[in-house]
């Protein structure tokens, strides 16, 4: 077997002959066949690996038996997977990950995220900045508030993408025909920035590390993990008279508070929810199934935040009347609104006894203060006030049901996301032994 030499050791012969290294690793994460007999769910993306290695082909002076990239469909059987991965992770010149949601669910792809990433990091020399060499691309969108923070700030943007990119990702570009010049446009400027990358910053390869001692770069700190659930109509479930303008695509699309914000209210959730000190976890109600409704022992506290207008939908009606019979205290329940959302201030009383009379436990449940978290939010502002003190419930909750300590998070006032009624009871003062007078484990 050939061996390359250079300044961090010895390389055992990787994809590429001798003095050419290959330009990219595509990294992705495998979408399961549902049923044997399926087509493999995975060819569009081999599709997008051989178009973007025929583009790199035409624009650079590679030799003809020179592989442009690797993905692990060029693995054959009886080869040692982990010692191969490692070896191609240690001389690709670009790390292309292509994001999704499982993509940052799956242990592989954070695996090979960590491996290369260490790589980039031991080639600072006496540098401040960290090499850019990781040039992701959308397979499918993924909203910010779900990618990790060590990611958000590699990005690549450019004209020639275009904002169906951006809206549909390469995957939907690839299953609309119409679409199929702006996919090979995004292919193109795509094929392109890993050229400039790789010959720009000409990473030197190194001793491939022992893969298997590798952990993920994904993996979450389960004892500050906090549940965001959205149950929320999208533009497809809401009723005909409803504003399309606050849904989207998915529930954790949902914009209460458009156009004063237009981030998701999930979005702003997580924000204020990680700087609590809590890793949050977001989906939708569906997502998160299990943990809502299931029995079983709590996983981490929670909140569920809820469109007011799904109380009026008969299919969502059983997920409601199911969530309050559940009894899992340590998850709160937030209904985020805006004083400018005519709609729903004209339908309050209507919208507010089907609440009341879907969830009479869950908003019954815990202190005034966490049964005051469905009023005063009318402002973005508000939400974000009214939040602290719905997740300090939630959070001490676990404390008493859970098995783990959440993190210390500070007290706040008590938030009220409908107007107060007479049968309110009067405010309380602000317990002494919160999770502030506390000592959890850290």
């Amino acid at each position: 077997m050939r061996e390359r030499r250079h300044a961090g050791g010895v390389v055992a012969g990787t994809s590429g002959a001798e003095g050419h290294l290959p330009y990219f690793f595509l990294s992705y994460a495998r979408t399961p066949r549902t049923h044997p007999d399926d087509e493999n769910p995975n060819l569009l993306v081999e599709k997008l690996y051989k178009e973007l290695c025929r583009e790199i082909l035409q624009h650079t002076s590679l030799p003809a038996g020179v592989p442009p990239g690797f993905m692990d469909m060029d693995i054959l059987p009886g080869v040692e997977w982990d010692k191969r991965l490692a070896r191609e992770l240690a001389t690709c010149r670009v790390f292309v990950p292509l994001y999704s949601r499982r993509y940052f669910r799956s242990e592989q792809c954070g695996k090979e995220w960590a491996a290369f990433d260490l790589r980039r990091r031991l080639h600072l020399d006496g540098r401040r900045d960290i090499p850019e060499v990781i040039v992701p691309a959308f397979w499918v969108p993924v909203p910010d508030f779900e990618l990790p923070d060590m990611v958000k700030s590699i990005q690549f943007t450019h004209p020639d993408l275009g904002a169906h990119y951006l809206e549909r990702g390469l995957y939907g570009l690839m299953k609309i025909r119409r679409h199929r010049d702006h996919y090979k446009s995004a292919v193109d400027a795509l094929a392109q920035r890993i050229i400039e990358v790789a010959e720009g910053v000409r990473l030197p390869p190194i001793t491939p590390p022992d893969y298997g001692s590798i952990k993920s770069a994904f993996n979450r700190d389960e004892e500050r993990r906090f549940l965001i659930a959205v149950l929320a109509h999208t533009t497809a479930t809401r009723t005909a008279p409803r504003d399309a303008r606050f849904y989207g695509s998915s529930p954790c699309d949902w914009n209460p508070y458009h156009p004063e914000d237009l981030r998701p209210v999930a979005e702003v959730a997580a924000g204020i929810v990680r700087r609590l000190g809590f890793e949050p976890d977001v989906g939708t109600f569906l997502h998160h199934h299990d943990e809502l409704l299931g029995a079983g022992a709590p996983t981490c506290p929670g909140i569920v935040l809820l469109d007011v207008w799904t109380a009026l939908d008969p299919q969502f009606r059983p997920l409601l009347e199911a969530f309050d019979q559940a009894g899992k205290p340590w998850v709160g329940v937030v209904v985020p609104w805006s004083g400018t959302d005519s709609q729903t201030s004209q339908n309050a009383a209507e919208l507010r006894a089907a609440l009341r009379a879907l969830l009479p436990a869950k908003l019954a449940q815990g202190r005034p203060a966490a049964r005051r978290a469905v009023s005063d939010t009318s402002t973005v502002a508000g939400f974000e006030t009214a939040l602290r003190p719905a997740v300090e419930a939630a959070g001490n909750s676990y404390l008493r049901h859970g098995r783990a300590f959440p993190p210390q998070v500070p007290g706040s006032g008590r938030p009220r996301l409908w107007p107060l009624t007479p049968d309110d009871p009067a405010p309380e003062a602000p317990a002494p032994d919160g999770p502030a007078g506390r000592k959890g484990r850290q």
